[in-house]
Parts: structure tokens; sequence; C-alpha cells
């Protein structure tokens, strides 16, 4: 797996993470939408928790402008409507173009912090269920559904950051990768392959928890980034995900065929320089997996 550069994780999602199931019920919440600026289309979903905009990476929102302080502003809830109140930003949180310390938003005003403007989606508007579902379709794998790379990555460092404000906060990933997989496409074709995982993405959605996130990361790669979980209890989720596909029949160019599949689990500590050693760490133990004889998780 190459190395994702912090430009390229700092991706387009959505303040409120959603697992690997897709979540309709809540498409007319309300919501930020970045209308200008290097986040554009970006989605900040607001309920009852306050969301803090930032430049800090364990800010809920990021916002990687110098000129953006690391704590901004934080959007929050309170009775019944919603408010923006500056946290002593250095070039101030602005409403509809005025400067302003604490105010309450109605549906359309616009938000600026530095040079990203933010418009505010009230909760009901149709407007706001348009917003969801153009942001699902950027998030999704079009073969499998699931999520894409680059929304793993970037739930994995939101994720990440909420294990570094709690040390005892567990937090693993897993990488799962198909056995052999060159070989169906090699003799029977890539739509032949492209069955195959979407066969499997379905079968590994049914093996993942809600609060997990399953994504599609690469050609026959697989991540499951799971929050709240020690490497035996991910090694125990690979393991039941790993023997579902095992026990499945997969049609290959009208062949009944056995796949398998390898995995390697890797766990956060706040001894990790970034993100892309946790992602080597998973890369060894997966490499660990083909090289001892494949169809296992390490």
């Amino acid at each position: 797996m190459s190395e994702e550069s912090n430009q390229s994780t700092r991706t387009d999602i959505e303040t409120v993470l959603a697992g690997t199931r897709q979540d309709t019920r809540d498409s007319h919440d309300a919501c930020l939408v970045i209308i200008r600026g290097p986040r554009l289309g970006s989605r900040v979903v607001l309920g009852d928790k306050p969301v803090v905009l930032g430049r800090s990476i364990e800010s809920d929102f990021q916002i990687s402008e110098r000129s953006i302080s690391r704590r901004h502003c934080r959007i929050y809830r309170e009775s019944g409507r919603f408010w923006v109140e500056d946290l002593n930003s250095t070039n101030h949180t602005f409403l509809n173009e005025e400067m302003t310390d604490r105010a309450p938003l109605r549906d359309g005003d616009h938000l600026r912090v530095s040079q990203t403007v933010l418009k505010f989606v009230d909760e009901g508007n149709i407007e706001a269920g348009y917003h969801s579902e153009l942001h699902e379709s950027t998030i999704r794998d079009a073969l499998t559904g699931l999520y894409n790379r680059r929304h793993a990555m970037a739930v994995l460092r939101t994720e990440m950051a909420k294990a570094r404000r709690d040390e005892h906060r567990d937090l693993a990933i897993m990488i799962l990768d198909l056995d052999f997989f060159k070989e169906i496409n090699d003799e029977f074709g890539h739509l032949a392959g492209d069955g195959v995982l979407k066969k499997l993405a379905r079968i590994a959605q049914e093996r993942v928890r809600a609060s997990d996130t399953l994504a599609r990361i690469g050609g026959e790669e697989f991540a499951v980034i799971l929050p709240d979980t020690t490497a035996d209890d991910a090694r125990t989720i690979g393991e039941s995900i790993r023997q579902s596909i095992e026990a499945e029949s997969f049609d290959v160019g009208g062949q009944q065929r056995t796949v398998t599949l390898s995995g390697g689990v890797a766990t956060w500590s706040n001894e990790l320089d970034d993100m892309s050693e946790l992602l080597r760490q998973a890369d060894r133990r997966l490499y660990q997996a083909k090289s001892s004889g494949r169809n296992r998780i390490c």
C-alpha cells in the first residue's frame, strides 16, 4: 500500500462519521456545506453534540488553512435552534459578512472562517437531503457500494485524533486482500472479477459492526477501521470475515469457485509517529499472512 499524504487524507467527510452501512434516516438533518474554500462540497452534519471547526487535527471538522485558528468556532444546539460561537479566534468568525462572537443560525446563512465559506442548511429543508445524497456519491466505491479509500483514510485520521486525546481508547485497522485474484481476472476476465468483489463486499458487510468502517481501498484490497477495538478483537472479526468468504461458493465465469483472503491487523499507539506508520504495520502483518500460506489473519 502506498503512503497517503496529509493533503489526500484530509478529504471531504461528514463530521458525524457513519459506519459501513448507509443510513438514510437522517438525510434531512441540519448541516453546513462548504460553498467556497479548499474543501468545497464537504458536508458537516449537525446534531445535539457541539461541532468545533478549526485547523487542529483534534477539531471535529478540520480546515487546513494557516489563517484559521486551531479551535476557531463551534456550532451547537440550544433551545431548539443552532448557534455559532467564536472561540477567540485570531481572524474572527463572520456571519453573513458581519463579525460575530455568538449568534443564532438561520436557514441559508453564510458562515465564513478565513477564506472558507459554509452555508447553513436547516433541518427539514429539501436541500439538506440533496446535499446528503450528493455527499454519499463522493465517498462510496462505485463497484461495491463500500466506502472509498479517501473516505477511509479521513475516518482513520479522525479516529486517531480521538485516540490521541484518550490514551485508554483502543483503535485497530485491518487490511484485507483477496488471494490469487489476478488469476481470476487473467483467466475469466475483469467482469468475473468484479462479480467476485461485489459478492465479497456484501458478505463482509454482514460481519462488521455498525461502528466499523469497511472500505475498498484498492483493486482487491479492503480496509476495516475498528474504533474501541483491541488487536485480538479485530482478529476475531477478521476471522469471521475470512471464514464466511471461504465457506461461500462464487460463480466465476460459470464455474463455482472457492475464494479466500488474507488480512493484517495493526493497532494505534501514541508511540507511532503518524497514520502512515500505522498503515505500514498493517501492511507488514498482511505480508506475513500472505507469506505464511495465505487464507489467514495475522
